[in-house]
């Protein structure tokens, strides 16, 4: 694909494309002037979204603060633009239409048709949407409603999708903190209106819905700070309760206490221990003295266990034995004043052992046999030390009874003191959890209403919307010549698409592109009603397109008189009516001009256009008749000339009878290759015309009775797959294949 060919091409289109330019920017003009004139009315609000401080780059990363505005914006405007908040403003403009007189002009479109019984189902509507513009609630509760809302308000094209895309614009201005709300329509009242309404209602329902998001937060915070309340009063009543019904009032101290108590005891038992051995040796020592004693010893009778004074005895060391008991516990416990219950504690044990010793006495009356007096003071010393130290070591045993008694007790105690412990420090940590909880969401709440005190709306209108004084320029004249501009580059992309999707070989370098061949000559197209090939060759026709024609024709001849080996020329196509006859013609014109010898022999039986043309045969011809009949050909050939349509020189041919067989099919072989063998000896040139290669097989049965072939193509024509096959066979031809001519050309495709 050549530059050159498609700016020629364009270039042939030049009127086509200012055609399409005028009639684009002609309907562009007509259509613009057709539409009614628009006002526009314009009403711009403060957003908030930045304060007067801007983007501070020395605070956190001034590109995420960037970003978090534009969010911000986009934001804003997508709910602006939302369904929700243009009902308000249909809500608005039906309202005015449906009962003008509240204010005080007529209805914007007048021309809606409203019927008398439809009267009531209106008012309705109409009652309904003040009540949904004074509650600022543009949702409907019941479809019903709104399927009659939505139909009315197309009716009046106020419905969403007319308003949102046809009449409402919402944009930024600038990198400013200000929105810019703009109302477009055929009537100047109607645009003022608009903007003032919408801007108006959309900041009334955005701070009614921040309102009750507000009042929302703050009822959530508070019932939530309720409940944290709850917890931590019920966690709190549970650890008190616990601590009532456990005893437990510093459990700690009392830990401690115990485990000092548990000491104290675990000595007072060692020491008990202690005096049990020491007692248990004494014992045993005085037994052995009073052994080796025995003879001075007191001889003793068994008294009485039911005497009344024995009883008593007993009686009182059971008491004083409780009473010790006692003490000690108190002294254990740590009741009472500690030195005054040991003081007590000593008196009270000096009065049992006296008690034990004379409960001994008792029970053991003694009758003393004294021969000397000094031997039964040392019996009666021994007995009587005797008898302390086994009262010792009963008190000692009593005393370990009591410490073991206590000390598990201690030991109990202190285990529940452990659990105790462990319950209620999980019940402090509950707690202090709880407490933190409450007091967080009591600080949230507290800051929620304190920001809730002294917040201010963001959204400030900054300019309200004014009744505008003219229509808005309809750039008549630039979209005019914008369209033509349009008309003009949409007819230039689809005359270069067209030439970009035709795939005729319209000129020999496409012809080289598509098929590969070689070109022996190039014929451009003329009117072959005003062709004279006699005229043409005999000086300058002064018409250009012939003169050309007339060079291409020479030029062809040319370089088939530098073909070398042999005369005679098969000349074939891939299709029919490609211009074989024709080209056969002019070639064969042209060398007569050149005085040489030239036959034209019509082997194309399926088409036979050259023995259409024949005339009476030449005198020179009456030779090649007898080699006719020598070869046995006559009946399907006659000697004969061409008299073409384009008034040629008489050139001497072999016409055909025409028939539905091959050429070779009933003819001697033999006898047609020596014909054609004289024949070019006779002859400077002998041109067979063959049939189309891709629906006949004659051509192929010719080759070997020729020298050389030519094929022959039109411009006009494209290459399908048959073609491709054909074009493959003369390849294979080899040297054989002289080369390809370029048929019908256009001349404006030669330069």
């Amino acid at each position: 694909m050549e530059l050159t060919y498609y700016l020629s091409i364009l270039w042939r289109r030049k009127w086509l494309i200012l055609l399409s330019a005028i009639l684009a920017g002609g309907l562009a003009y007509y259509l613009i002037s057709q539409k009614p004139p628009v006002y526009k009315s314009e009403a711009i609000i403060s957003t908030g979204v930045i304060d007067y401080t801007g983007i501070n780059s020395g605070k956190d990363n001034p590109f995420i603060q960037q970003l978090q505005v534009d969010m911000r914006f986009n934001n804003l405007m997508e709910f602006m633009t939302s369904r929700r908040c243009v009902n308000l403003l249909s809500f608005h403009l039906l309202n005015h239409d449906l009962q003008p007189e509240d204010f005080g002009d007529g209805p914007f479109r007048p021309n809606v048709k409203v019927e008398e019984a439809e009267q009531d189902d209106l008012f309705g509507l109409n009652q309904l949407l003040a009540n949904k513009l004074e509650d600022l609630k543009p949702e409907f509760e019941n479809p019903k409603d709104e399927y009659y809302f939505n139909k009315v308000a197309k009716r009046f094209a106020y419905d969403y999708e007319v308003l949102k895309d046809d009449h409402l614009r919402i944009q930024r201005t600038g990198a400013t903190d200000y929105v810019t709300i703009s109302f477009e329509s055929e009537k100047a009242e109607l645009s003022a209106f608009a903007a003032s309404k919408f801007s108006q209602a959309f900041i009334d329902y955005f701070e009614s819905l921040r309102t009750s998001e507000n009042e929302e937060t703050l009822r959530y915070l508070g019932e939530t700070a309720e409940a944290k309340k709850k917890i931590l009063t019920d966690k709190q009543t549970a650890l008190k309760r616990y601590e009532s019904n456990e005893g437990l009032v510093d459990l700690e101290s009392q830990r401690e206490a115990t485990v000092n108590q548990i000491k104290d005891l675990e000595q007072q038992r060692n020491v008990a221990q202690s005096t049990i051995n020491a007692s248990k040796k004494t014992i045993k020592n005085l037994e052995g003295l009073m052994d080796e004693n025995a003879p001075l010893l007191p001889k003793t009778v068994t008294g009485d266990p039911d005497n009344t004074e024995t009883l008593l005895v007993n009686k009182k060391i059971l008491n004083l034995k409780t009473q010790v008991a006692e003490i000690r516990n108190n002294i254990i416990d740590g009741v009472g004043n500690k030195r005054q219950n040991e003081s007590r504690l000593r008196s009270v044990k000096k009065e049992l052992d006296k008690e034990m010793i004379a409960l001994a006495q008792l029970q053991k009356e003694e009758i003393l046999e004294k021969e000397e007096v000094e031997d039964n003071t040392i019996a009666n010393e021994l007995f009587q030390k005797h008898l302390e130290a086994k009262i010792e070591l009963t008190n000692a045993k009593e005393e370990i009874n009591i410490i073991e008694n206590k000390l598990e007790d201690l030991r109990i105690r202190s285990k529940s003191y452990v659990s105790n412990q462990a319950y209620t420090l999980n019940l402090e940590r509950e707690i202090d959890v709880a407490k933190k909880d409450y007091e967080l969401v009591v600080g949230r709440l507290e800051l929620e209403r304190l920001e809730t005190n002294d917040d201010e709306s963001p959204l400030t209108i900054i300019e309200h919307a004014q009744l505008p004084e003219k229509a808005e320029s309809d750039k008549k004249l630039l979209f005019t010549a914008f369209s033509g501009v349009v008309g003009a580059s949409m007819a230039t992309f689809f005359i270069f698409l067209l030439s970009f999707l035709d795939n005729t070989m319209h000129s020999p370098n496409q012809f080289k592109v598509f098929t590969g061949l070689n070109l022996i000559g190039s014929i451009t197209k003329v009117k072959k009603k005003k062709l004279d090939l006699i005229n043409l060759f005999a000086g300058d026709s002064g018409n250009a397109a012939f003169e050309r024609f007339k060079e291409l024709i020479r030029d062809c001849r040319f370089n088939l008189e530098k073909v070398e080996d042999g005369n005679i020329f098969l000349i074939t196509s891939p299709r029919e009516d490609e211009g074989k006859s024709f080209l056969i013609t002019i070639l064969a014109h042209s060398l007569l001009m050149k005085q040489k010898r030239v036959l034209v022999i019509d082997t194309n039986f399926k088409r036979n256009t050259l023995s259409t043309w024949a005339a009476k045969p030449l005198p020179a011809s009456s030779g090649i008749h007898q080699l006719l009949v020598d070869a046995k050909l006559t009946e399907h050939f006659a000697v004969t000339s061409i008299a073409s349509p384009f008034n040629n020189r008489p050139i001497e041919s072999v016409s055909n009878s025409g028939r539905s067989q091959s050429p070779l099919e009933g003819l001697d072989e033999g006898a047609f290759q020596r014909f054609l063998a004289e024949l070019s000896k006779r002859y400077d040139y002998v041109f067979m015309e063959g049939a189309a290669l891709n629906d006949y097989s004659d051509t192929k049965e010719l080759i070997d009775f020729s020298d050389n072939v030519i094929a022959v193509f039109s411009s006009d024509s494209t290459i399908r797959q048959a073609d491709k096959d054909s074009i493959a066979f003369l390849n294979n031809l080899g040297d054989k294949f002289v080369g390809a001519v370029l048929n019908r050309i256009n001349k404006k495709n030669m330069s």
